[in-house]
């Protein structure tokens, strides 16, 4: 049998791949696909966690943005520097020319973006903590939420959907085990131990969801910039799009 550490570490060394799926109401064969990342972001205990650390943390995401904007503001003037031409961008060649000329400019943005970077991480870490804690103890409950629906449906192999190079919507079974976990802990704490380290494994499945969240944040405000050039109001952001 797979072992839940082998199958999360063959999702680690896979791409993140972005895609609708329909929940599953069969299989092919009796081989299934399931990939964590979808499952854990599926399940209503990480959005009662994520819901929950925005209360919690609010005060920090608060600050959070207060110090992006800060170095914003800290930045506009040291980047007019470099813009020698003055068309409100800095070019590879005025980059290339600070460079050369060894421009003190350079070194004070760097310090700039050290010290906001320092302070974010020092603001944003009991946050990503406690979503690290709650992503952990779903996966917790994943193999036996997976081993459900497999004798349900009788399947012989669950794969990675990057395993395929083709296969119908109702391969995948990433819902009904997101299902099974929701029946069984529709909630999970987000407050770890003093001592609690996060599993390799878990930080890479929060990165992922990351770049999801990012890679959907960039469509709507593309979706939106592109209603604004074609005089229409900004369009509605679409359902976000799950990992396969």
């Amino acid at each position: 049998m797979t072992t839940r550490k082998h199958v999360l570490a063959a999702m680690i060394a896979a791409p993140v791949a972005f895609a609708f799926a329909a929940p599953a109401n069969a299989q092919v064969g009796g081989i299934a696909s399931a990939n964590y990342v979808r499952v854990v972001a599926s399940t209503k205990a990480f959005g009662a966690a994520e819901e929950q650390i925005a209360t919690t943390y609010k005060a920090a995401f608060e600050q959070l943005a207060q110090r992006r904007q800060a170095l914003e503001t800290e930045m506009k003037p040291l980047r007019d520097q470099l813009d020698t031409n003055k068309d409100g961008q800095v070019s590879d060649a005025e980059l290339q020319s600070a460079q050369t000329a060894k421009s003190p400019t350079l070194q004070k943005i760097q310090t700039a973006q050290t010290n906001a970077q320092n302070d974010m991480v020092r603001l944003g870490n009991p946050a990503a903590r406690a979503e690290l804690f709650a992503i952990e103890s779903i996966l917790q409950r994943y193999e036996a939420a997976q081993l459900a629906v497999v004798n349900a449906r009788k399947i012989n192999v669950v794969l990675s959907p990057e395993a395929f190079i083709y296969a119908p919507d109702s391969v995948d079974i990433s819902q009904a085990i997101a299902a099974e976990i929701d029946k069984a802990s529709p909630t999970v704490s987000i407050q770890p131990p003093a001592n609690w380290q996060p599993a390799r494994e878990t930080l890479a499945i929060q990165q992922q969801i990351a770049q999801i969240r990012s890679y959907q944040a960039a469509a709507a405000q593309q979706r939106a910039a592109q209603g604004q050039q074609a005089g229409a109001p900004p369009t509605q952001p679409a359902k976000p799009a799950e990992p396969r």
